[in-house]
């Protein structure tokens, strides 16, 4: 009976500190963010729309759609994010390469600051606000 008694104990106090580590939700941080300045190569105007979506477990989708023939077709990417120190880093797999991106988190907003892409060569700064939550 005592070393059924520990068995219970130790797994009901490995359950306990699973749940307690390791495990970040962002409960606040949820929703839906949309482009609102764009500068740059591009501008908000160049777009349908721009949209980073962050869910609770972690997860991000990232929809983006140009108004121009050139850029009709949605890119979707999604992948994993984190937030710490004001910080967002979002990781993602596109045409299975993993890129891996860091932002400013401030105040509800996503800020990308000086993005380059070499291959095409160009450079844009960008913000986003999230969409008021809905219960």
């Amino acid at each position: 009976m005592k070393k059924l008694l520990l068995l219970v104990g130790i797994i009901l106090t490995s359950l306990m500190l699973l749940s307690c580590s390791g495990s970040k939700f962002y409960t606040y941080e949820k929703g839906l963010y949309e482009l609102y300045f764009m500068a740059g190569s591009f501008r908000s105007s160049d777009f349908q729309y721009f949209t980073i979506e962050l869910f609770e477990n972690g997860k991000v989708i990232i929809k983006i759609k140009g108004k121009y023939a050139m850029y009709q077709d949605e890119f979707k990417a999604t992948g994993r994010f984190s937030i710490e120190d004001e910080k967002i880093t979002v990781t993602v797999k596109i045409d299975g390469e993993e890129f891996i991106e860091v932002y400013d988190y401030k105040n509800g907003e996503i800020h990308m600051w000086n993005v380059k892409d070499p291959e095409n060569n160009l450079t844009f700064s960008a913000k986003f606000r999230r969409y008021p939550l809905t219960t």
